[in-house]
């Protein structure tokens, strides 16, 4: 089936309800996003449709689209592909997190640093879906990497943590230079990337001057010039990500991909 909304045009072999629900995600989504970032001089408030393939169930999504390795869901333009995860909680996380970067791409015209391009398309797909809104900054813990922030930041003291491997260096984060594999560190790496967008948009005084930041692009002297040098910002943020840490409730380990 086809399904077109305000801002999507839906290719689906969900069920009918399976695909109005993402439709409905995905529109909150958009309303989020654009009352984010729409004041940006590159933002289009006028463009086509933006295309996704909503797939029935992870076997079909698979079968369809051959060699993904750890993908549930990619974007390739002109299409967003996601399936249709009945058995989660949030069935729509992955799907929504494959439609920021379309956003990023179609709509805001960002060219985003590695770090930022994943921890906004993080920030967006970890918020709560309300009825009428997604809730910015209002973490779901049964998304991903939420489910995995066990895994960060081990230790109550930065230096253990940066000893223990539990922290990356927030300068090899924000270059996407010196760290550890992203093949071996898959996890650790978005905790990084959402952890880090999450704190600069929803903390003062740095929310003051993150659109900017994301207006040129995220990389380490638009970082510094804007937020101050990273390794006095990586003090803020680790003491942030143990805050956050204390006051998630426990969650149960769901899924190793993104």
């Amino acid at each position: 089936m086809t399904l077109e909304t305000s801002h999507h045009r839906i290719e689906s072999t969900a069920s009918r309800q399976q695909t109005e629900e993402t439709a409905r995600a995905l529109e909150l989504l958009y309303n989020a996003y654009s009352n984010r970032f729409g004041t940006l001089p590159q933002f289009r408030r006028e463009h086509p449709r933006l295309q996704v393939k909503l797939f029935r169930d992870r076997k079909e999504f698979r079968w369809v689209n051959p060699d993904l390795g750890w993908a549930e869901a990619f974007y390739r333009e002109p299409y967003c592909r996601a399936y249709f995860s009945p058995n989660e909680v949030n069935p729509y996380h992955w799907m929504l997190h494959e439609s920021v970067h379309q956003l990023n791409h179609e709509v805001a015209h960002l060219k985003l640093a590695k770090w930022l391009e994943e921890g906004l398309a993080t920030y967006f797909s970890t918020s709560r879906l309300e009825p009428n809104e997604l809730a910015l900054g209002q973490i779901d813990f049964n998304t991903y990497p939420v489910w995995w922030l066990d895994e960060l930041a081990t230790k109550p003291e930065l230096s253990e943590n940066l000893r223990n491997g539990t922290v990356i260096p927030l300068r090899a984060i924000v270059t996407n230079q010196g760290g550890p594999s992203l093949n071996t560190h898959f996890n650790l790496y978005y905790l990084h990337w959402w952890t880090l967008t999450h704190f600069l948009f929803e903390t003062a005084p740095h929310c003051e001057k993150a659109l900017e930041l994301a207006r040129q692009g995220g990389g380490v002297e638009a970082f510094e010039r804007l937020m101050g040098p990273v390794e006095q910002v990586q003090i803020e943020w680790h003491g942030y990500v143990r805050k956050l840490k204390s006051g998630l409730p426990a969650t149960e380990k769901r899924g190793t991909r993104h």
